[in-house]
């Protein structure tokens, strides 16, 4: 019984799409991370704080491009999938919204310009940072998520991660060539984009977009979208508005940290992006099965959670000095605030994506993100003009400890009941 449990657990498309997924990421994980002692060192504390902060508002803008059309999407698909035609009409309807929220980040990219010094006085940094947003933000690889074919797009992003890590050793040879880091992810970015776009219309028949149904499914993604812009406050953009209050100096302290945590918490997302489509579809068709899944995926990723914490913060002097070199002792500290964060973003992950959004509770789910984003920003502003980086990283814990704890105290009152799922 065991060796056919096992050999029917090997050949699940689940156990393929983590296994492609988990693969693909350790290669788009290791490429950046690599050159992360090259580029501080490379560009000092001055110059990799400018290019984090362009790559933190690049994160942004991903974002709102994106629309959460990750989660959206994936899911529509993942329920349509016996409907060809269904399928085709939620492509035609994502890619043609994207369309529309392109003309609105390259907007409001303009706009910050004359705003932001440290962009009037870089234009390069603005313009490869809006360039990386549009190109990485069109990508349909929502689309493989949720037929559950993730390999070779998997693959082909990571392979586009590391070609920009390649280049970075190549032509990144001074303290004023930072801005070529974000034109080379820009560059492979629109590689990877062109490599899906026309996997995509291989699989299916193309439809021309409508601006009504682009714009009804914008509404309809809404609630994710909000979520997903407010937990950017306190995920993606935290440099960029730490560079709004400090230094860049102050923003590589921060951000340095913030990279070697994020590495590690990364290695969760494909986990988390496989599990989404699977209980997305379990919990309209076999909820039993799917508390089950979410049981042990609790578990699994509470439990690496913690082991990553515990490394973070025991080892963050080392990591510290091995991976930054000198110029950043400031960041040990930091490092060690944030080592909270990966159990904590590992229980409010598995709530959130894994239970929440499938059971359709998404109204409560955005509401807590809005007030975390807003709590983040608001804790930021007062402490990191006093502490720097430190009032920053406290920033972000207490902003996903506030997510985990209501996602929790949501789970208890609500359970698997069918009548949540919509």
């Amino acid at each position: 019984m065991p060796k056919a449990l096992l050999r029917k657990a090997w050949q699940s498309p689940l156990t393929g799409n983590l296994a492609a997924l988990y693969g693909a990421h350790l290669l788009g994980l290791i490429a950046p991370l690599v050159t992360i002692p090259y580029l501080a060192r490379v560009l000092r504390p001055e110059g990799w704080g400018l290019v984090l902060f362009a790559q933190s508002l690049a994160a942004w803008l991903i974002v709102v491009v994106e629309y959460a059309f990750d989660l959206f999407g994936t899911r529509a698909i993942a329920r349509s999938r016996a409907e060809p035609e269904r399928i085709e009409e939620i492509v035609a309807d994502i890619q043609g919204s994207k369309v529309l929220l392109v003309v609105i980040v390259t907007l409001l990219s303009a706009a910050l310009l004359p705003l932001i010094p440290l962009f009037r006085d870089n234009p390069l940094f603005l313009f490869w940072a809006w360039a990386f947003a549009v190109l990485k933000g069109l990508s349909p690889f929502w689309y493989f998520l949720g037929v559950e074919r993730v390999k070779g797009a998997a693959m082909t992003e990571a392979g586009a991660k590391a070609l920009a890590a390649l280049g970075v050793f190549v032509l990144v040879k001074t303290p004023e060539d930072g801005w070529i880091v974000l034109a080379l992810q820009a560059a492979t970015a629109g590689l990877a984009l062109l490599v899906l776009t026309f996997w995509l219309y291989r699989e299916i028949r193309p439809a021309r977009p409508r601006i009504g149904q682009a714009l009804a499914t914008m509404k309809a993604s809404l609630g994710i979208f909000i979520f997903r812009a407010s937990s950017g406050f306190y995920i993606q953009a935290n440099a960029f508005i730490l560079g709004l209050l400090t230094t860049p100096q102050v923003v590589s302290h921060f951000g340095g940290a913030e990279k070697i945590v994020r590495a590690a918490v990364n290695l969760l997302h494909p986990i988390s992006q496989a599990l989404f489509s699977r209980l997305s579809h379990l919990v309209v068709t076999d909820p039993k099965e799917a508390k089950r899944v979410f049981r042990l995926c609790l578990v699994g990723m509470l439990g690496l959670g913690l082991i990553m914490g515990g490394v973070a913060f025991l080892g963050a002097a080392p990591l510290v000095r091995v991976l930054l070199g000198p110029g950043y002792e400031a960041a040990v500290p930091v490092l060690r605030v944030l080592a909270l964060l990966p159990p904590i973003i590992a229980v409010g992950g598995v709530f959130g994506i894994h239970w929440a959004l499938p059971m359709g509770l998404d109204r409560p789910f955005y509401l807590l993100v809005l007030t975390a984003g807003a709590l983040n920003i608001g804790l930021a502003v007062l402490l990191a003009p006093r502490l720097g980086a430190i009032g920053m990283a406290s920033s972000v814990v207490v902003a996903d400890t506030l997510v985990a704890l209501g996602l929790l105290a949501l789970y208890r009152s609500r359970g698997f009941s069918r009548t949540t799922i919509s």
